[in-house]
């Protein structure tokens, strides 16, 4: 769909903006109940100039390939989803370099996506002492076959329990066993006020349209490539072992 200024989807008007996204967050201003709190910011994505910064990020998230990539996201951002990030791989995700990638992905696009506005909904703002708004919660859009393709690639992942699925073990709440890719999206964007670790709440909604229609806006739901753990990932060559991967087995 191409259009100059705005064009017409059936009754809904969707300007060139919704059409290739802005930041719905940049920076953090303060701390909430649970953590520090992302500012609202309705704006285009900044650059990031800083190469040590530019390093790490496209160590985390090569899709940010750019010398100086525009970014919703700051120099401290980075450094904090870095950090984030590596207790998941040492428990044992980083075993999989597949699983692990896909799962990156999910945290790179929500923290430093320059098109945030395409599947990322703010629903809830506070204000801070001076009197900054703060996103205390969002729907976060995402396409199921994403969120089924990065469960299957991690699914059977062990954790520091030989045997044990370290997704089911660990990272999915009360439901264990039981868990689907929607409980451990909701999972890991719960506070603890809904028994999670996130800092503010985060709603993962799958869809299995391309394009969503709400309160008259249109949004574009996540949709990353992913990559099976039979499968070498951008980041290694080596695909997941068998004991991870059912089907690494017959390769």
């Amino acid at each position: 769909m191409e259009c100059y200024l705005y064009c017409t989807v059936g009754s809904i008007i969707v300007t060139n903006a919704e059409q290739d996204g802005h930041c719905v967050m940049y920076d953090q201003c303060g701390r909430g109940r649970y953590g520090h709190l992302n500012c609202y910011y309705n704006g285009s994505a900044q650059q990031l100039n800083d190469e040590e910064t530019v390093k790490m990020l496209r160590e985390l998230c090569p899709e940010f390939h750019d010398d100086k990539p525009f970014t919703c996201c700051t120099k401290s951002q980075v450094e904090k989803l870095v950090k984030d990030l590596k207790l998941p791989r040492r428990l044992g995700f980083g075993n999989c370099p597949s699983c692990v990638r896909n799962f990156q992905k999910n945290f790179c696009q929500l923290t430093c996506s320059p098109y945030q506005s395409r599947f990322l909904r703010v629903t809830k703002t506070i204000m801070n002492d001076d009197g900054e708004a703060m996103v205390e919660e969002l729907e976060y859009l995402m396409s199921f076959k994403y969120a089924q393709e990065l469960f299957t690639s991690c699914e059977n992942v062990e954790g520091i329990f030989p045997g044990k699925s370290l997704l089911k073990e660990m990272f999915c709440g009360k439901w264990e066993k039981d868990c689907s890719p929607q409980r451990w999206l909701d999972f890991m964007g719960s506070t603890p006020e809904n028994s999670g670790f996130a800092p503010f709440q985060i709603n993962y909604v799958l869809h299995n349209e391309t394009e969503v229609q709400i309160d008259g806006h249109l949004f574009f739901p996540m949709n990353e490539k992913t990559t099976k753990c039979s499968e070498p990932s951008e980041l290694q060559e080596e695909i997941c072992q068998c004991k991870d991967c059912p089907d690494a087995c017959t390769l």
